[in-house]
């Protein structure tokens, strides 16, 4: 390009005699060779600015690493509570209430399993996957103490710095590569991180142990439950799982039109009375004053009213949110 224009303006300057032509090219090519140097070293500088930023990304991926422990899911737990709303927030308050758990870690999973059945019950450590953006705090509210705080160390509370929880539940059976138990306070589709036995001689203190008082104390006055006409109907006209089977798949249960995991009318009603009882509403909510509240259960929603101490049972169906968290929940 610099050629033919110093050719274009030689013979521009041999026909016209003038050389202001030629001149003004050479100062146009000086401020250019100028522009190009300054590009040049500001591109230099830029590249070497980057390249510290890379290293120092490089640094702290590095030390994340080295600071960050990860684990893998043995598997991932299936469940008759679908959501938080509802799911009882210890084990074994509700006695019939039931959950799988089939290990994925493993080619041979029933080989992990050689005899876990003469165990009774099982510790699970889990991981709470349904916190949201909640960022833990040392500090926490426990139910029971109706808005007091304690430090997070000295509760349950499912959002802590290490979102992992840890549940006693019973084993009713074990078939291949898969556990059946009952008694449980996990959601559907919690990432379950380790499975041990519960040994009593070791888990259970041989000399009286303490805690605060507040832990004996209900959040509340104890509820009663009441089913209504609708409701009553309700359970009774729904279809169970089968008296032998363990815990249904949802495609069988769909196939059957009948709960996945509730084998009568007396363990549902039963599971509703120890769900109410506990009162699954969170101190917001009761401080909000709800009265009408709903949550589901195996693939019903049920629908509550509270007046005092005393909650009615409005409804038992299955409607169409409970239908929606089906449709994107495991099989």
């Amino acid at each position: 390009w610099y050629q033919r224009r110093v050719r274009e303006a030689v013979v521009s300057t041999q026909s016209t005699g003038r050389m202001s032509s030629l001149e003004q090219l050479q100062l146009e090519t000086q401020n250019l060779k100028c522009s190009l140097n300054s590009l040049k070293t500001d591109w230099t500088k830029l590249f070497s600015d980057f390249q510290c930023s890379i290293q120092g990304v490089k640094d702290i991926v590095n030390q994340f690493d080295s600071s960050v422990i990860g684990f893998k899911p043995v598997g991932i737990f299936r469940s008759c509570f679908l959501t938080k709303n509802g799911t009882p927030r210890q084990p074994g308050i509700c006695q019939y209430a039931r959950g799988s758990l089939t290990i994925t870690c493993f080619n041979n999973p029933e080989h992990s399993l050689e005899q876990i059945s003469q165990f009774s019950y099982l510790w699970l450590l889990f991981v709470f996957h349904d916190n949201g953006n909640y960022a833990p705090k040392a500090k926490v509210c426990p139910p029971r103490l109706n808005g007091e705080k304690v430090g997070v160390f000295a509760s349950r509370s499912p959002h802590r710095p290490n979102n992992i929880g840890m549940s006693l539940v019973k084993l009713e059976g074990v078939v291949g590569g898969t556990l059946f138990l009952s008694g449980i306070d996990l959601i559907d589709e919690t990432p379950v991180l380790d499975i041990k036995p519960y040994i009593s001689i070791y888990d259970s203190p041989q000399c009286p142990s303490s805690h605060p008082s507040w832990i004996c104390t209900p959040p509340s006055d104890p509820l009663s439950v009441i089913f209504s006409p609708r409701a009553s109907t309700d359970i009774e006209q729904l279809n169970y799982a089968p008296i032998d089977n363990v815990v249904m798949s949802k495609r069988a249960a769909k196939k059957r039109k009948c709960l996945r995991f509730f084998r009568s009318k007396e363990e549902l009603q039963k599971s509703i009375e120890d769900i109410i009882q506990a009162d699954p509403r969170s101190v917001f909510r009761k401080k909000q004053g709800d009265t009408v509240f709903s949550f589901p259960v195996d693939s019903v929603d049920v629908k509550v009213e509270v007046t005092g101490e005393v909650v009615t049972v409005l409804s038992v169906d299955k409607n169409e949110f409970v239908t929606s968290l089906l449709k994107t929940s495991g099989i």
